[in-house]
């Protein structure tokens, strides 16, 4: 197994090594050496070869989730009271996939840990339905104020009072597409991660709203997608009590925002492949189009949190490490 960093160059790490350095220190470990060899004792290989999906680089595994995991032990070596942690990225941009592995990888560590999704919390239809009936795009789900706010409320404050996780789950392939609730999540963990494409971001000021010039969507902006902006600004302010129930927040940030069309676009297509439903043609373009114009690209860039992953058209971590724009309700 090739370790980056090392004399014989792992080539699926093109993350610099001195600003993930610096976030090893903020989570305890001073030696790097004396960290690769405790991850050593706990099987590292395994962790790799046995959680991670087919394919998979392995900056993957060493730019996000070892020091995921190795934030976790910290932040559980300080108080045993379970915790919520939030990841935010783009629609498409490996946050699904990298939840999967934290579950699996933290029960071989011995470190329960559960993952849940904005998306599961969205209203059941036909509520979903008239909560989207009017914007620009024809959207079904997705944008803010298709969640239900107060159930995903109560389902985290009573994780952090009794480490139980009790939570809807959505299908996205049911109803050709538009997706419904589908039964319910019951489990018991230390560690709660909830992850959202807008997860971490606050309303942002009529001024923002406005402020589209710098945009260089083709077509640009027009006057149905600005004004309902004015709308999504309202909506976000219900989400900012959820924002404070997270302990730290991750962002996979993509390099370019327009990453976010191809990845979307592949990422229904495999639930295709997977289940014989997806987005696709028209509905696919305008669910693309809202996420590239519902919320100025500059605010979502610029989400608060602890750290922050670079992420390439390709999925590659390019950078890794404290994000400038500091998080913190620890």
């Amino acid at each position: 197994m090739l370790l980056p960093f090392s004399s014989k160059a792992n080539l699926d790490i093109v993350f610099p090594k001195d600003s993930f350095l610096d976030l090893l220190t903020d989570f305890g470990w001073q030696d790097y050496s004396e960290w690769l060899n405790y991850w050593s004792s706990k099987n590292i290989e395994n962790l790799i070869t046995q959680h991670w999906a087919v394919g998979t680089k392995s900056d993957w595994f060493w730019g996000l989730g070892l020091p995921f995991l190795t934030q976790v032990e910290d932040i559980l070596s300080k108080s045993e009271s379970p915790f919520c942690i939030g990841i935010s990225g783009l629609p498409g941009c490996g946050k699904s996939s990298f939840g999967k592995w934290l579950e699996s990888a933290g029960n071989q560590i011995g470190v329960p840990i559960l993952v849940i999704s904005l998306d599961d919390f969205y209203f059941p239809s036909p509520e979903l339905d008239e909560a989207m009936s009017d914007n620009p795009w024809n959207v079904p789900r997705a944008l803010p104020g298709s969640h239900s706010i107060e159930l995903l409320q109560r389902t985290i404050d009573n994780f952090l009072q009794t480490g139980e996780l009790y939570a809807p789950c959505f299908n996205k392939s049911l109803r050709q597409g538009k997706g419904d609730r589908s039964g319910w999540r019951k489990g018991f963990a230390k560690v709660l991660v909830l992850e959202g494409w807008f997860l971490g971001c606050g309303s942002f000021g009529i001024d923002i709203v406005q402020d589209h010039n710098k945009s260089e969507l083709i077509p640009p902006i027009n006057k149905l997608e600005l004004d309902y902006r004015s709308k999504v600004q309202e909506a976000l302010k219900i989400y900012e009590p959820v924002w404070a129930k997270l302990i730290k927040v991750w962002h996979l940030k993509a390099v370019e925002f327009i990453y976010t069309a191809q990845w979307k676009r592949e990422q229904e297509l495999n639930m295709l492949s997977e289940t014989g439903s997806s987005l696709t043609g028209k509905s696919l373009d305008n669910f693309i189009r809202m996420i590239l114009t519902s919320i100025p690209q500059q605010h979502l860039n610029s989400i608060s949190s602890n750290v922050r992953a670079d992420i390439t058209s390709t999925r590659r971590i390019s950078w890794v490490g404290r994000n400038n724009s500091s998080f913190s309700n620890l």
